[in-house]
């Protein structure tokens, strides 16, 4: 299984382990242990001396200030990934070798695997580029991360998808790229609302449950005006407000008790006790309707077509502070929860349903699908 481990991200190895869940019907899934080249410590560290916008003192200063954060970081979501899920080497899927098995299935997905602009170029372990042609492959809710492709982009994409034995992406717009280039496409949702429902409270159990209600702060974007409003519904509410920051160097925003870099299972508590949620973040939005938590969201500055997408999925574009509405409104309004497990468990039938005929009927599993 290619999909994306390396990124020190809630949603990235989150979505990685709904996948492991999801696959375990059919098999034994492996997962490459591959990190990009931007996204290794030298890479980091070229990220930080090649910014022409200060000088080199200034960049020596930033890059010293951050490593302890940074070496927090990758450890923390390192040993989760490697807890979690079964690694194999990524040598041969870097250059043409040895190592490949013709019984096996290779899977690509999900998150956006296929993003040129992200990853800098076609990457290798990605597409599947050095797997044998007469392998089989499979695409499991990948993403090209943007509504179209350049012509250039096509040219470099195409010879390497049409190998592919069945595509499913995670966009409508990701199957209209696949038209362009004459091939075709399944839309399935994020792995994380595909796995079994079960598998949050199973990872997550060995975290204590919260004394008390609270309104939980998942930000990834600055905004003033998110903070100031879950302190005006904490205190309403008469509970507290509480932020997934994650520099422990930085203080949280005033009013705001910060919880910094939570384990992964950690993170995924703070959603199954929250009282409210208010998020900007797409991984956000989707485990607050996971553990039916009512949420306030709040546009980001970019990218947020995501958000768009999924609250429209579940008939929820109500549910975000955008075009006028009042979050304080959106706070108060109810959500039918039993229209959203029924949305669940139709996007669920439909990954089985491609699932099933890229791999055969799945087989059964014991109760934790391992």
């Amino acid at each position: 299984m290619s999909t994306i481990i390396d990124s020190h991200n809630y949603g990235t190895v989150l979505q990685a382990v709904a996948t492991r869940d999801v696959l375990e019907r059919y098999g034994r899934p492996v997962f490459i242990d591959y990190c990009r080249p931007h996204w290794t410590t030298k890479g980091w560290i070229k990220s930080y001396m090649d910014n022409t916008n200060r000088n080199v003192p200034e960049r020596l200063a930033r890059l010293v200030a951050n490593a302890p954060v940074r070496h927090k970081s990758s450890t923390l979501f390192r040993s989760f990934v490697e807890r979690e899920l079964e690694l194999c080497s990524s040598a041969p899927y870097l250059a043409r070798g040895e190592g490949f098995d013709s019984n096996a299935v290779y899977c690509v997905g999900s998150d956006q695997t296929w993003n040129i602009e992200c990853n800098y170029g076609i990457d290798p372990v990605y597409f599947l580029k050095n797997v044998p042609e007469d392998y089989k492959k499979v695409a499991f809710s990948a993403s090209f991360g943007r509504p179209s492709l350049s012509a250039e982009e096509v040219a470099l994409t195409k010879p390497l998808l049409s190998q592919f034995d069945a595509i499913s992406v995670r966009e409508s717009s990701s199957v209209a790229i696949l038209e362009e280039m004459g091939l075709s496409g399944t839309a399935l949702k994020d792995p994380v609302l595909l796995c079994r429902s079960e598998l949050w409270r199973e990872l997550s159990v060995g975290v204590p449950a919260a004394a008390d209600g609270y309104v939980l702060v998942y930000m990834l974007n600055a905004n003033p005006g998110m903070c100031a409003f879950a302190r005006e519904l904490a205190e309403r509410e008469r509970m507290r407000a509480r932020i997934v920051t994650f520099n422990p160097l930085k203080r949280a925003p005033e009013g705001l008790e910060g919880v910094c870099l939570p384990k992964p299972e950690e993170w995924v508590a703070l959603f199954r006790d929250a009282s409210y949620v208010v998020t900007d973040s797409f991984h956000g939005t989707c485990f607050s309707l996971l553990f039916e938590c009512p949420v306030i969201v709040f546009d980001p500055p970019k990218f947020s077509v995501r958000l768009k997408d999924v609250l429209g999925d579940f008939a929820l574009a109500d549910r975000r502070a955008a075009d006028g509405r009042d979050p304080m409104a959106i706070a108060d309004a109810v959500i039918d929860w039993n229209a959203v497990r029924a949305s669940k468990e139709k996007f669920a039938k439909e990954a089985k349903a491609f699932l099933d005929g890229a791999f055969g009927t799945c087989v059964e599993v014991g109760q934790n699908g391992r």
